[in-house]
């Protein structure tokens, strides 16, 4: 900038030289006397004239020196404003270069922290799976232990089951028949033939012992009090005896394992005339037959 400005004033100079050049003289054909009168007058004017050009030279000079001074000052003013645009493009640079450091370092915090906890989380699950294997193993250590206490207990009441058995003489029934005091007879109301609550429960009972013993044939007999003719209470007899047949079936007991017979009141449990003895006389009870 600054070669530039000095070019400037060399042009300017140069065009001043050229301005203050004599100027062609005009041969002019006068009188000597009138000649020498105009001389002084003309060289007044010559003068006054370089004096008006300096002037106007030098008033031209100081308005170029002014715009020069006006541009450099401009450039100056130009030049700071860039430097500060600059700078503060460069402090937030730096400060956006800040932030992104502090953001990168806050992502990589988070995604230490993630990792961790996915791996605590991970540990933890390890560890509850491991537990819960521990508790599988125990539960099946247990479970094995109550099959194998099943599996005896089972035993044992087949043990008992055979060893309850008592062979008895039936007249009319083909076969070998055994009573077992594990299977529970039940009782009805008078004049009645439904299951009472109490002694469905007495049934299941019944129904889980014939389920252990698969091999095991049932005959259902019906029985009454003494009250009644013969032929009622002979009827009687046997829909409690089917009462208590279709109960059974109703637990999942087969209908090949399972027969019915009436005695009415020919055979009471309880031979006294009382409402005890009565109560004792109406009920089912269970044989169990081997056929030959």
């Amino acid at each position: 900038m600054t070669k530039k400005i000095i070019a400037i004033l060399i042009l300017i100079l140069c065009l001043g030289l050229i301005l203050t050049g004599c100027p062609k003289k005009t041969v002019m054909k006068e009188e000597p006397s009138v000649k020498k009168a105009e001389e002084p007058s003309a060289e007044s004017e010559r003068l006054a004239r370089l004096e008006a050009e300096k002037a106007l030279r030098e008033k031209e000079l100081t308005a170029e020196r002014e715009r020069l001074a006006r541009l450099e000052a401009e450039r100056k003013e130009k030049e700071a404003r860039e430097l500060a645009r600059l700078k503060e493009e460069e402090a937030k640079k730096a400060l956006a270069e800040k932030e992104l450091a502090a953001e990168r370092e806050r992502l990589a915090r988070l995604e230490a922290e993630r990792k961790e906890k996915e791996l605590a989380a991970e540990r933890e699950k390890l560890a509850k799976l491991e537990e819960e294997r521990e508790l599988m193993k125990i539960k099946e250590k247990e479970l094995e232990a109550k099959e194998e206490e099943s599996k005896r207990a089972l035993a044992e009441k087949e043990k008992e089951f055979e060893k309850s058995l008592v062979a008895k003489k039936y007249p009319g029934i083909e076969g070998e028949v055994f009573e077992s005091k594990l299977l529970k007879d039940v009782y009805f109301d008078f004049d009645r033939y439904e299951i009472r609550p109490e002694d469905a429960e007495i049934l299941k009972e019944n129904v889980a012992l014939l389920i252990k013993n698969p091999d095991a044939n049932i005959q259902i007999e019906g029985h009454c009090d003494e009250r009644g003719t013969i032929e009622y209470n002979l009827a009687l007899g046997e829909r409690r005896a089917n009462s208590t047949r279709m109960f059974l079936l109703s637990q999942g007991i087969s209908k090949d394992r399972i027969s019915t017979i009436s005695y009415g009141e020919e055979r009471p449990q309880d031979p006294s005339h009382t409402e005890e003895a009565w109560a004792k006389n109406r009920r089912c009870h269970f044989v169990i037959i081997v056929p030959q």
